[in-house]
């Protein structure tokens, strides 16, 4: 049986071609295409870590709760997701790791 996926790309990319005004099939050929690597330049963020470190020692006191942190300190903690962003506010670029520890 043939990949399905693979099936799925090659359609998209095909469909891509001939209609190049189409919006959906341009859409689907992007979301389909091939993965791409990008490499950065950036140094490496020294919070992580601090984070992992964080993890590593307290995640059984912790565990079951959400959990907000930044460079190894812990900055909130929650019954649920949206209660960590009701304390800490919106996370996107901040270097805010909030994850549930399990």
């Amino acid at each position: 049986m043939r990949n399905l996926g693979l099936v799925a790309r090659n359609l998209a990319l095909e469909g891509a071609e001939r209609y190049p005004d189409h919006v959906e099939l341009q859409k689907m050929a992007r979301i389909l295409a091939p993965p791409k690597v990008t490499v950065s330049k950036r140094p490496p963020d020294p919070g992580i870590k601090g984070n992992m470190a964080w993890l590593n020692t307290h995640w059984d006191e912790y565990k079951g709760q959400w959990v907000a942190l930044r460079g190894g300190q812990l900055l909130a903690m929650a019954d649920s997701f949206e209660g960590i962003i009701d304390q800490v506010g919106p996370i996107k670029n901040t270097g805010i790791l909030v994850t549930k520890l399990w």
